[in-house]
């Protein structure tokens, strides 16, 4: 057992002999190979050192060859650009005297671009003096050439609007289908889509090389298409005017005159839509808004004259907003947006400037006819300037801040006209009051059956017409103090929206105008009526007139915004004057009462002397009494609850007292010929009273 676990452990000790052997032998070959190794490397990295000494000169010497190289093309290259613009004006004088066309625009304004580098250059080194007087001179040609095209190519493809044409777009106005906005685009020829581009990319490169004389070219051309569009609107309702007036034929472009009423029409419903649109903006912004629908320029209330004129004159303002928006869309393709205001200020210029001395002029004509008291022409201004209000958001849209300006003469020049129609009713009314002579007015005296004065019904027609402008006429009053003041006073108690602002100076002015009014009418009365009952008849029929036309026009809302108790003093004064009115029978009853006074009768006879006197009472009795219902009988008293009312307060004052006469001497032999003094029994004396106010009998 012990030898063989002996002969194991030397077997394994001979076999770790072994295996330490041959791992030394391989030791020895593995340090044989990395000496070779270590001493390629090492000759290899001796060999590429000896390369890279070689190499790096030649490398530094390629280097600067080729920087020499390239310094020399670049010098090449300036030379050739120096060259070039000595040749510069030579080469492209042809192209500049032949000047552009669509088909080489990019041509040319290449050749211009050769020769603005080529001034720049001469200009900045001061070399070549007659080559810069050569280029400049071509270059400033060009560009003129340039800008003279740009004014053929917009001249070529513009022309007025005709009148139908521009009529059709008015009427186009509140329908804003893809059918209407092809048609403007497509139906009105003005610069055609190619012929934009092209203006644009001319514009553009004038722009950037600071040539800005296309401005001025854009901007009258344009001006005069406007102008002339407007001026052939303006000739064709003039034309239209005198063919309806004489019966001329007048040339018709085509499909709807403004003059008919399909015309007319159509215009109103413009407006209408525009107010309804107000009156929607409005209820959004929880605004109060008045936009009753007034007829629109009634011919029959504002004259026949006047209602064509202003509503031309509307037409006209439509039609310039109308082609202000084309403009502004056209302007848009073409000019910088920097330049955008300034052109469009100057494009629309001449046209604005002539709607506001159309305004001017026609405003003038107004005031004329005011002048000769044809107060409806006044109405006829606050329409416009309704309508004008209901243009003034569209106009906004497009306009700059100074055509804005501009535009505004024609509502200041509208609102300084309305003031002083205003100022001059009132001022005619005091001149009626002031004035010495017997006629109210120039077409008129007073009335010798004491009615309603003409000045008391136009007044009141006045106010009636003037009323549905409240909304207008409520800013043309607000900076006057006279009438400010009065309602800053109101405003101390109680508290006025915009709308109620408008009311409450509407009402002042109406209060204004009742009081020149009254006064004229009970000072006119005192110095011309000789009778005192025909004179107080008078008051009392204006007065009464006045309270019961403000009543039923609904105008004596807008008088309490300022006065509550207005009808109240109406009322008063009314019974003030029936009173006075009574009054003027005393010199009749003077003759007959107190009844105490009378001479009384003893057994049925009287004394010589009481008879007497009762003779005389009769006698002055009937003389006065034949003398006041003559002349009252006369007298027109138009409301016949005021007419009635008067006899009975007549009866009530006078057939008492002469009753109780009668029956005091109905027994008594006074006289031999009773029936020459005892003219009227209680019953015809009644009768009588009753007769008054009817000249029929």
């Amino acid at each position: 057992m012990d030898e063989t676990t002996t002969l194991q452990i030397e077997a394994k000790l001979e076999r770790e002999r072994t295996n330490i052997a041959l791992l030394e032998q391989n030791l020895e070959k593995y340090n044989s190979l990395t000496i070779n190794a270590s001493n390629i490397l090492q000759n290899f990295e001796q060999r590429l050192l000896k390369v890279e000494q070689n190499v790096f000169p030649l490398y530094n010497v390629t280097k600067s060859l080729e920087c020499q190289q390239k310094n020399l093309d670049v010098v090449i290259k300036k030379l050739d650009g120096v060259l070039q613009h000595y040749s510069c004006s030579q080469e492209n004088f042809n192209i500049i005297q032949l000047g552009p066309d669509s088909e080489n625009i990019g041509l040319y304004l290449e050749a211009l671009n050769k020769l603005k580098r080529a001034k720049d250059y001469f200009l900045t080194t001061g070399t070549g003096t007659v080559e810069l007087e050569n280029v400049t001179h071509l270059y400033n040609n060009g560009c003129d050439v340039l800008n003279q095209y740009f004014k053929q190519l917009i001249r070529r493809h513009s022309s007025p609007l005709k009148p139908i044409d521009l009529i059709d777009l008015i009427y186009m106005e509140e329908d804003t289908s893809d059918d209407n906005s092809q048609y403007s685009a497509s139906s009105i020829r003005q610069l055609p889509q190619e012929t934009r581009k092209e203006l644009k990319i001319i514009v553009d490169w004038l722009d950037e090389n600071l040539r800005r004389e296309y401005m001025t070219i854009y901007s009258d051309e344009r001006s005069d298409i406007i102008y002339r569009s407007l001026i052939m609107l303006k000739d064709h309702q003039k034309a239209s005017s005198l063919g309806n007036d004489s019966g001329m034929k007048v040339k018709s472009y085509g499909r709807l005159s403004l003059n008919d009423s399909g015309g007319k029409k159509k215009l109103q419903s413009i407006f209408e839509k525009k107010a309804n649109k107000m009156f929607a903006k409005a209820n959004l912004l929880k605004k109060p808004l008045n936009l009753s629908n007034d007829n629109f320029l009634n011919e029959d209330m504002y004259g026949e004259n006047n209602d064509m004129e202003l509503e031309k004159y509307l037409v006209l303002l439509l039609g310039l907003q109308k082609l202000l928006v084309l403009e502004r869309q056209i302007l848009n393709e073409i000019i910088p947006s920097s330049r955008q205001n300034e052109v469009f200020f100057n494009v629309g210029m001449t046209s604005i400037d002539m709607i506001v001395k159309d305004a001017e002029a026609i405003t003038s004509r107004v005031m004329k006819s005011i002048s000769k008291k044809e107060w409806s022409a006044a109405l006829g201004v606050f329409s416009a300037m309704k309508h004008v209000n209901l243009l003034q958001p569209d106009i906004e849209k497009i306009c700059n801040q100074e055509q804005k300006s501009q535009l505004s003469g024609v509502m200041n020049r509208f609102h300084s006209t309305g003031k002083s129609a205003l100022d001059q009713f009132i001022d005619s009314i005091k001149s009626e009051g002031s004035s010495s002579q017997v006629p109210l007015t120039s077409t008129g005296s007073f009335p010798k059956d004491a009615t309603v004065h003409q000045l008391t019904s136009d007044t009141i027609w006045f106010l009636e017409h003037l009323y549905p402008y409240y909304d207008i006429i409520g800013p043309v009053l607000i900076n006057d103090t006279v009438y400010s003041q009065p309602l800053q006073q109101i405003m101390n108690f109680k508290s006025f929206n915009d709308d109620q602002k408008n009311r409450a100076l509407c009402g002042i002015y109406f209060r204004k105008v009742l009081t020149e009014l009254n006064f004229t009418i009970i000072t006119k009365a005192d110095q011309i009526y000789n009778n005192d009952a025909t004179c107080q008849l008078f008051k009392l029929n204006n007065i009464y007139y006045i309270l019961k036309s403000l009543q039923r026009n609904n105008l004596l809302d807008v008088v309490k915004f300022t006065e509550v108790d207005s009808e109240k003093r109406y009322l008063k004064m009314i019974d003030d004057l029936k009173h006075a009115y009574q009054q003027t029978w005393q010199k009749l009853l003077v003759h007959i009462t107190p009844i105490e006074d009378c001479p009384k009768a003893s057994g049925g006879k009287l004394k010589d002397k009481d008879r007497a006197i009762v003779k005389e009472k009769f006698a002055n009795f009937n003389r006065e009494f034949d003398e006041s219902c003559r002349n009252q009988r006369s007298i027109s008293v138009p409301d016949i609850l005021l007419r009635e009312g008067l006899k009975r307060d007549n009866s009530e004052t006078l057939v008492p007292h002469y009753n109780a006469f009668y029956d005091l001497y109905a027994d008594v032999e006074f006289a031999k010929n009773r029936e020459k003094y005892v003219r009227y029994t209680p019953h015809h004396f009644a009768m009588a009273l009753m007769s008054i106010f009817d000249d029929r009998n």
